[in-house]
C-alpha cells in the first residue's frame, strides 16, 4: 500500500487538474454548440488525458535527472516547483521512474486507442501530437524545454490539443470553437510554466536548460510572463465578440485577480525563493478558475 502511494505522488498529482479541466472544457463546448456528449466517451477520455499528464511528469522528473537540473537545484519548491526529488530523496530509482513514466503513457495511448476505434480516428492524430510533444519536451534529441520551445509546446498540448480532441470524441469533427475556446487555458498553462522557472533559474542554467525565463532574464522574463496573462484574459474577450463563447463566459475575467496577482508579484520580487509560493498558488488558481467559469457559462447558456 505505501509503494502505491509513492507510485501515485510520483506522478505530482497536484498538478492532474491542469488537464482535467480542458477536458471538461472540450465536452462542455460539444454540448453547447451539438448537443452532444456521451459520458463513456468522456470518462476514457479523461482517463487518457490523465495518463499522459502523469507520465509526462514522471518522464520530465527522469529526464531532469538525467541532465542534472535537478541535482543542481539546492532549494526546490516542492512540490510546485523543482520537481518531485523522488530520484533524489531515494524514494524511486530512475529506472523505476522510467518504467513508472512509460507505463502511465502506455495506458494513456491505450485509452487513446480505444476512443479512435468507439469515437472516431481523427482522435489518432491529437493523441500522437500530443505523445510526441510531451515526451520531447524533456526528452533528447528535441528537448524543447532547453531550446526555449517548452512553454509553446505546454499551451498546445495542455490548452489547444486537448480541448480540441475532448469536443472531437463527442462530436466527431474538428470544432474552430473550441480552438477558439482554449486559447485562455493555454496562454495560461505556458504561465503557471513559466512561474514555475523563477524559482528554478539557477539550477536550469547550468544545467543548460535554456527555458524561455533563462533565455530572457528574470527581469525580461517577469514581464513577459505579464504579457502573457494579458493575452490569456484578451483571448476570453475575443472569443465572445466573435461570437465562439457566450457572453456569460466573460465571468472568466474574474480569474484575471488571481492572475496578475501573481504577474505583478514576481516583477516585484523575482527572485523571491520560498516567497513566490503563493505566486504560484495564484496562478494554478487562475488557470483552473478560468476553465471551471468557461465551462459553468457553456453549460448555463446551453
Amino acid at each position: 500500500m505505501v509503494r502505491l502511494k509513492t507510485l501515485f505522488l510520483a506522478t505530482r498529482p497536484q498538478f492532474l487538474p491542469a488537464i482535467a479541466v480542458p477536458v471538461g472544457l472540450g465536452a462542455a463546448i460539444a454540448w453547447r454548440f451539438s448537443g452532444m456528449f456521451d459520458p463513456a466517451f468522456f470518462v476514457v477520455s479523461l482517463f487518457a488525458a490523465l495518463c499522459y499528464h502523469a507520465g509526462m511528469n514522471v518522464l520530465n522528473d527522469y529526464y531532469d535527472f538525467k541532465n542534472g537540473a535537478d541535482a543542481l537545484n539546492k532549494s526546490p519548491l516542492t512540490p510546485f516547483a523543482g520537481g518531485s526529488r523522488f530520484i533524489q530523496n531515494g524514494l524511486l530509482s530512475p529506472r523505476e521512474t522510467l518504467f513508472l513514466g512509460a507505463g502511465c503513457v502506455a495506458a494513456g495511448t491505450f485509452a487513446g486507442l480505444y476512443l479512435a476505434w468507439a469515437a472516431t480516428p481523427l482522435i489518432l492524430v491529437i493523441g500522437f501530437l500530443g505523445l510526441l510533444s510531451g515526451y520531447f519536451y524533456s526528452a533528447p534529441p528535441l528537448f524543447l524545454a532547453g531550446r526555449g520551445l517548452g512553454e509553446a509546446t505546454v499551451a498546445v498540448s495542455f490548452g489547444l490539443l486537448t480541448v480540441v480532441g475532448s469536443c472531437m470524441v463527442q462530436t466527431k469533427r474538428l470544432s474552430f470553437e473550441a480552438a477558439f475556446a482554449s486559447l485562455p487555458l493555454s496562454f495560461l498553462i505556458a504561465a503557471l510554466l513559466m512561474v514555475n522557472e523563477f524559482p528554478d533559474f539557477e539550477s536550469d542554467r547550468l544545467a543548460g536548460k535554456r527555458n524561455l525565463v533563462v533565455r530572457l532574464g528574470k527581469a525580461k522574463g517577469a514581464y513577459a510572463l505579464l504579457a502573457v496573462i494579458f493575452f490569456a484574459f484578451a483571448s476570453v474577450i475575443a472569443a465572445v465578440l466573435t461570437g465562439f463563447m457566450p457572453e456569460l463566459s466573460l465571468i472568466a475575467l474574474l480569474a484575471a485577480i488571481p492572475a496578475f496577482y501573481c504577474a505583478f508579484s514576481i516583477i516585484k520580487n523575482p527572485d523571491g525563493g520560498p516567497s513566490l509560493v503563493p505566486a504560484i498558488k495564484s496562478i494554478i488558481l487562475a488557470h483552473l478558475l478560468t476553465g471551471i467559469l468557461q465551462i459553468v457559462s457553456l453549460l448555463v447558456a446551453r
